[in-house]
């Protein structure tokens, strides 16, 4: 799901990394850091972002997200798995496009 710019609260990269707890040896998340989760990201999910003005900003919603699917991916569940009826509608799709020749 894309920021919404305008229903979101938006903060720059650095705002981002002075409000993270600090990490080993007490030092503080760079903001190096979050521009790797913009464009690499962490196990295959990134943080979202937009540019604005020539800054890079995300959101703490954005942030919420990203720690979110972050944490589902390290416990084992996928964040990103439809309901049943969802995966079931998607076989029906499937099943009727083979017999249609697909």
């Amino acid at each position: 799901m894309p920021i919404d710019v305008n229903d979101e609260t938006l903060i720059t990269f650095t705002e981002l990394a002075r409000s993270l707890p600090h990490r080993r040896g007490d030092r503080p998340v760079h903001v190096a850091t979050i521009h790797r989760w913009r464009s690499r990201g962490l196990n295959g999910i990134r943080l979202e972002a937009v540019k604005v003005g020539g800054a890079w900003h995300t959101s703490h919603e954005a942030f919420a997200r990203f720690t979110g699917r972050l944490t589902a991916h390290a416990e084992g569940t996928d964040a990103c798995v439809p309901p049943a009826s969802k995966r079931q509608s998607h076989k029906d799709a499937d099943q009727s496009l083979q017999d249609s020749g697909w």
